[in-house]
């Protein structure tokens, strides 16, 4: 059983409970600014939420949204922190909505991602569930430097520690830490109003995004401020509700294979009826848990089915 740990007072993920101010409307396209500590801001609707981080000589900055959006994101970026230049890029995730930016600062940033994203940006992937096909992304605009595991750096007095967790959404998802400033982004492995995507076809897995849940969970403070790639900063609260539904899905995915269920009777069984006012239509949700269930079997992810 999950233990429910304590959360911040107010409203849970609100902005004023968080201690951040409230967003201002950028005057690029229709970017929203929040300034969540000094130095660091969130940026929206440059396709997912994007952080920029101006805290050394130095500009870091966590996914860059569509590619269509790159210049008013750049021009932004430009606003906030006058005369610095992009010197450190992390992709979270290999979707083209988290590598916007990349060829704009390709020349003189280290664009940063775990190796299976850089990987998935160089090849055409068709990926069934969306019935889409995303080519290859230019040279100029993949990833170019590659890590397996994680690492840290220097930011000015700020430690920035990132990792990957793996077969989450994808099988190259990482978060992103400052650890002074207690800013911790996690990308597409928390759903924020709405059931998470596990893309099955790029490594994606219930049980691996139940597992990197509950390592964000470990991580994550009472007073963290929590970014995921949509949706405004969250409390460490969101991560445990996540949590608690991955984990009865979880259950009841194993316990579809166990009684030889097909995906539409799993899907009509809906064992996620209880989150489903929080979170919305949960028929491709559970599409993707039992299919990435499946892409598991032979390596008997399931006790009791051989």
């Amino acid at each position: 059983m999950i233990k429910r740990r304590s959360v911040l007072a107010g409203v849970l993920g609100g902005t004023f409970a968080l201690g951040i101010s409230p967003p201002l409307l950028a005057q690029n396209a229709n970017l929203q600014v929040t300034l969540i500590e000094p130095g660091i801001h969130l940026i929206q609707g440059a396709g997912c939420n994007v952080v920029l981080a101006d805290l050394a000589d130095a500009l870091l900055v966590i996914d860059g949204g569509l590619a269509v959006n790159a210049e008013y994101l750049l021009r932004q970026i430009n606003q906030l922190a006058p005369g610095k230049a992009v010197q450190m890029l992390f992709n979270t995730s290999w979707r083209p909505k988290h590598a916007g930016l990349n060829a704009l600062v390709s020349q003189s940033a280290r664009i940063i991602a775990h190796e299976n994203t850089r990987l998935w940006q160089t090849v055409n992937t068709y990926v069934e569930w969306e019935n889409l096909r995303y080519p290859a992304l230019p040279e100029e605009a993949q990833v170019n430097e590659g890590f397996y595991q994680g690492g840290s750096l220097q930011l000015g007095s700020e430690i920035v520690r990132y990792e990957r967790l793996a077969k989450a959404h994808t099988d190259g998802d990482i978060y992103v830490y400052f650890q002074h400033n207690d800013v911790l982004y996690v990308g597409e492995m928390l759903a924020v109003d709405s059931f998470p995507q596990i893309d099955y076809v790029t490594g994606g897995w219930i049980r691996g995004l139940r597992d990197a849940t509950q390592a964000l969970l470990d991580l994550a403070g009472d007073n963290t401020k929590i970014i995921a790639a949509d949706g405004g900063v969250q409390a460490r609260s969101a991560l445990d509700r996540q949590l608690i539904m991955l984990d009865e899905t979880w259950s009841a995915s194993q316990e579809a294979f166990r009684n030889g269920m097909s995906v539409e009777e799993f899907q009509a069984s809906n064992p996620v009826a209880a989150h489903t006012e929080e979170r919305g239509d949960p028929s491709l949700f559970l599409y993707q848990v039992y299919r990435s269930t499946w892409y598991h079997m032979a390596e008997r992810s399931v006790p009791g089915v051989i």
